[in-house]
């Protein structure tokens, strides 16, 4: 964040709440470096197309969070020609739509529907706008690296990996099992697609650095297994289901999708769950037969048991169920604790 990205964002915000004439000037004027003209200028944006973005920023700040097609064309332009001409801007295939800055209620294949779909301004674009006019300017959070220490840092670097590649399969595929479960998914598939995998490479350099070490249970049990990073994370996404969600199966298909980034991908790994169901690490129930994607897909209890730590067993599989309980029994449980953090009781 700059003194010169503030001015200039706040001048054109105020010209576009304003409708002044030098909007135009100020819009061909504008930065193209800094947190949010940044974004404009990797998108590619025209003029008018930021013109756009600005209407729909303004009226989400102004209590609006969506304007239909006509009224978002009528604020940014002048005139039934240019009007015309921000309405073909809002269609599915345009570029603030298709890369995620422009959210429509239903995908416009023409003008018609361009105008009747209501459009709201992306998180990200309000976050970066936002972070503009902060008092501080955010502090960068620096992944950890080197070695996995404890059973819990593992643990929750493959949750936040999980739930980057879920986010990933929401957007690319269209997955509402993912999406569901209120995992952000506004971002456009390519920023989605290359943060995804810039955090599995980082778990996987992580997991290579890592020794063998008891305090590590699922380190053990993804080596004695020969597991790849793809494959466990599927597992342990079964098991944050179990776990955390109370879903007992998972659709196979969607656990597949998890780790591929578009359906030339999900081809390639389509026969990616047998290996683990004929390791006994992984239940496919109720596919129509050799067709494994069809199946429900779940964990045997022992599989869960070996992940976690023998110690784990101890916690009822009803108990898993309820996370507030599973989190109750975790904290007051120095055995479990030492599994799952490699030391000796609870944190301070």
């Amino acid at each position: 964040m700059t003194a010169h990205e503030k001015d200039a964002l706040a001048a054109l915000l105020d010209a576009t709440d304003r409708q002044l004439p030098e909007l135009p000037a100020l819009l061909a004027a504008r930065p193209r470096e800094g947190g949010f003209f940044e974004l404009l200028a990797r998108h590619g944006l025209l003029d008018d197309e930021v013109r756009l973005l600005l209407v729909a920023l303004s009226a989400r700040l102004a209590g609006k969070p969506a304007l239909p097609g006509a009224e978002l064309s009528r604020r940014a332009a002048a005139g039934s020609a240019q009007r015309l001409s921000s309405l073909s801007l809002l269609l599915a295939d345009g570029r603030l739509v298709a890369r995620g800055l422009l959210l429509p209620d239903t995908l416009p294949a023409d003008a018609p529907s361009a105008e009747s779909a209501a459009f709201r301004v992306a998180d990200h674009v309000l976050r970066r706008a936002c972070e503009v006019f902060a008092l501080r300017p955010p502090e960068p959070r620096v992944p950890a690296d080197g070695p996995y220490l404890s059973q819990a840092e593992l643990v929750g670097d493959l949750r936040r990996l999980s739930l980057a590649w879920r986010r990933r399969a929401a957007r690319v595929f269209h997955l509402d099992p993912w999406s569901g479960t209120g995992i952000e998914t506004h971002e456009a598939a390519g920023e989605l697609i290359a943060e995804a995998r810039a955090q599995g490479e980082r778990v996987a350099r992580r997991l290579s650095a890592t020794p063998p070490a008891d305090a590590l249970p699922l380190l053990r049990f993804a080596r004695a297994h020969d597991l790849g990073l793809d494959e466990l994370v599927i597992l342990v996404t079964v098991m944050f289901q179990e776990l955390l969600e109370g879903v007992g199966a998972v659709d196979a298909v969607d656990l597949v999708k998890l780790v591929s980034e578009s359906e030339a991908d999900l081809l390639r790994r389509r026969q990616l769950l047998r290996p683990l169901q004929r390791k006994g690490l992984l239940q496919l129930e109720g596919a129509y037969e050799g067709k494994d994607l069809t199946a429900d897909a779940s964990l045997p209890n022992k599989v869960v048991d070996e992940m976690l730590g023998a110690r784990a067993a101890k916690i009822r599989a009803d108990e898993r169920l309820d996370f507030h309980e599973y989190l109750r029994q975790l904290e007051s449980s120095d055995p479990f604790f030492t599994d799952l953090t490699g030391r000796d009781g609870p944190p301070a």
